[in-house]
């Protein structure tokens, strides 16, 4: 695809006219020049149903006539389109067959009039509004083209008619058709806009001059004419565009664009606003479809004039600061910038191929058309990269978290709003002598082999597992504070310094811990660690389940409350419930193999701690809890200052995770909406 001047490849028209809210055009264009064929009428459909059955006569072997080869061949005038359709099962027609199979398609052509296609009306209509001249261009002769244009009510549109049959005039892909129609509406070829749906034509409006526009209801599919050289834009059809963010719950989601990723990016905006979404969009001009969604976003209420977020899935994460830009004294309606950490490769990350993108440069250019309709100043540093769709996913998850957050009244974070969710559950009402409080608590049940849920509820929960190394008990309760702490291990041990740790991570999470290990057979420091990480993992994820079933959550959280965050604090931590476990450590300015040499083992904290078995606490966590963990190290931080910051950061991402979210109610944080 050709790279408008100033661009980022086949992504935006800069400046731009719209007709009918349907087909966008450079600014400056003067005419409006169509291919008839697969264009403005669908014959295609027609040729399709007709092919094979005037061909079998004429063919003396038995063939199979696929419909890649009747669109393969279509761009072709008539007799061309029947030597090479015929040629593909096997068969050399005659000249007098050749012209018998031309009689009959164009007489069937002519006997049922072709549709026009979906959209073609309101944008002639709307193109003659704007003081446009509009020309036919197409490889069929005159005769027929009054006839088809006669019978559909089309012909009234056109100032000229380039056909296949004028003398001197080379048929297409020589640029001849196109000179020729500009050079009748008396217009410059830069000024004219073609619209094609074939290679063919694309390639002759190209050689011509012409901004090139194809449309995916024709000869090519979307995929092949996107990726043309010669096309400037494409569309799979020209359906009016539509992006709206609505006031629906995030299940009430139609999403329809010419890529299924592109479409999950939306989803992921969506989801984290809070909103239903509608979109339907048919153009591969993916900074526009960033402009309207970033319209939408800033319709949403804005209490803060800038807010920050940590995108994250598995091994992809992302930090996000959004900052109102509304109302700039420089006139600036919004900027976007992307940089990287020393782990990525920024210009590698853009580059390589994501699912059904060759690369991420249409992502790119979303988020600046973000950035212009949102009235925001967007900016993104790609911490993690190893899988790229996970890093892109994180980048939007960001950027939808950070735009709910511009919400918050300011000096507010997003947990400060009812951490502690709806009340507790009202007991049923106690029989005669009964106990409403012993009512209240549910029976402990089993939930596994080793597992017990003692109790549950939506600030309360303890659980039990039973190995045949230890016995742990955790409970945890919002709104407390305090940990209590009872370790049963072999004086060779020593883990007193989790209490601590356990500390950090109670205060950030605003919550209440008991915590009870005891060791059955084998005494191990990782041990205790990692089984305490998991049952207080698993203990969360049960609240976290009650207040997702009763009163909706984020379901996923970090430690960064401001954008002073990021400079202020070393360490910033993200935690995401996602039905699965995953754990990651980032360090965002040093080579990983050293900081892991020196953070993450063989170390040993002044209490004794190994860092190895805290690096197994929050691996256990994640398992427990079901949920990614990511840490990111913006500085070298020292062993002693920054495992406390990893607790305190997974405790205050836990307390954002468990907030209040209505919007959410009896779902969790994925976007599939499932646990599994």
């Amino acid at each position: 695809m050709r790279t408008p001047a100033g661009g980022i490849g086949a992504t935006a028209i800069l400046a731009a006219m719209l007709l009918a809210d349907r087909l966008v055009l450079r600014d400056g264009t003067t005419a409006l020049l169509f291919d008839m064929d697969g264009v403005l009428l669908d014959t295609l459909a027609l040729d399709l149903e007709l092919a094979e059955r005037l061909l079998k006569p004429v063919v003396p072997h038995e063939f199979t006539l696929t419909p890649g080869i009747v669109r393969a061949n279509f761009p072709y005038d008539i007799p061309e389109f029947w030597r090479r359709t015929a040629a593909a099962v096997g068969h050399r027609l005659s000249e007098e067959e050749t012209a018998r199979l031309t009689a009959e398609l164009n007489r069937c052509r002519e006997a049922e009039a072709a549709p026009v296609h979906e959209g073609i009306v309101e944008i002639l209509k709307d193109a003659r509004s704007a003081g446009l001249r509009i020309a036919l261009v197409s490889n069929n002769p005159r005769e027929q083209i009054d006839a088809m244009t006669a019978a559909t009510g089309l012909a009234e549109f056109f100032d000229a008619v380039v056909s296949n049959d004028i003398e001197g005039v080379r048929k297409k892909p020589a640029p001849d058709p196109y000179l020729e129609a500009a050079r009748l509406l008396g217009a410059e070829p830069a000024r004219c806009a073609a619209v094609e749906d074939s290679l063919l034509g694309a390639e002759s409006a190209a050689a011509a001059g012409c901004f090139t526009v194809g449309v995916a209801t024709g000869a090519c599919d979307f995929r092949t004419l996107s990726a043309s050289p010669h096309v400037d834009v494409c569309y799979s059809g020209f359906q009016e565009a539509r992006v709206r963010l609505g006031n629906g719950r995030v299940t009430e989601k139609f999403l329809v664009t010419p890529n299924e990723f592109v479409s999950h990016m939306i989803e992921h905006i969506a989801w984290r606003t809070g909103r239903s979404v509608d979109v339907r969009y048919t153009s591969d001009d993916w900074r526009r479809l960033g402009e309207l969604l970033g319209k939408e976003l800033r319709a949403l209420p804005r209490r803060r004039t800038a807010s920050v977020s940590l995108g994250m899935i598995d091994d992809g994460s992302c930090e996000v600061v959004l900052r109102d830009a509304a109302g700039q004294a420089d006139g600036r309606s919004g900027r976007f910038t992307l940089t990287s950490s020393q782990q990525v490769d920024l210009d590698w990350f853009v580059g390589v191929r994501c699912e059904q993108m060759a690369d991420g440069r249409p992502l790119l250019a979303m988020l600046h058309g973000l950035a212009d309709g949102g009235a925001l100043d967007i900016d993104i540093n790609v911490t993690s990269f190893e899988d790229p769709h996970h890093t892109w996913e994180a980048v939007f998850r960001g950027v939808g978290i950070a735009a709910e957050k511009l919400g918050h009244p300011e000096g507010e974070a997003p947990w400060e709003t009812a951490v502690t969710g709806a009340a507790e559950e009202q007991p049923p009402a106690a029989a005669a002598g009964g106990d409403a409080q012993a009512a209240a608590q549910p029976a402990a049940r089993s939930v596994e082999k080793g597992w017990t849920t003692l109790h549950s509820s939506v600030t309360r929960a303890a659980t039990q597992r039973e190995t045949a190394e230890s016995v742990v008990r955790v409970e945890a309760e919002l709104g407390g504070s305090g940990v209590d702490w009872k370790v049963d291990v072999a004086d060779s041990i020593e883990v007193d310094g989790m209490r601590e740790l356990l500390r950090e991570f109670a205060r950030g999470a605003g919550m209440r811990l008991d915590v009870t290990f005891r060791a059955t057979r084998l005494n191990s420091s990782h041990v205790v660690t990692e089984d305490i990480g998991m049952v207080l993992g698993r203990t969360l994820r049960q609240i976290a389940l009650e207040r997702m079933e009763r009163i909706g959550i984020y379901g996923a959280g970090s430690s960064l409350r401001g954008v002073e965050d990021l400079d202020a604090e070393p360490v910033h931590v993200g935690v995401s419930m996602e039905g699965r476990k995953f754990c990651k450590y980032v360090p965002l300015a040093e080579e990983y193999d050293a900081f892991r040499k020196r953070f993450l083992i063989g170390s040993t904290l002044a209490d004794g701690m190994f860092s190895e078995d805290l690096d197994d606490f929050v691996d256990g966590f994640a398992g427990g809890m079901q949920a990614s963990v990511i840490a990111h190290f913006g500085t070298s931080a020292t062993v002693e200052e920054g495992w406390p910051m990893v607790f305190r950061g997974m405790g205050e991402a836990v307390r954002e995770l468990m907030s209040v979210n209505e919007s959410r109610r009896r779902l969790i944080a994925g976007v599939k909406g499932t646990l599994a």
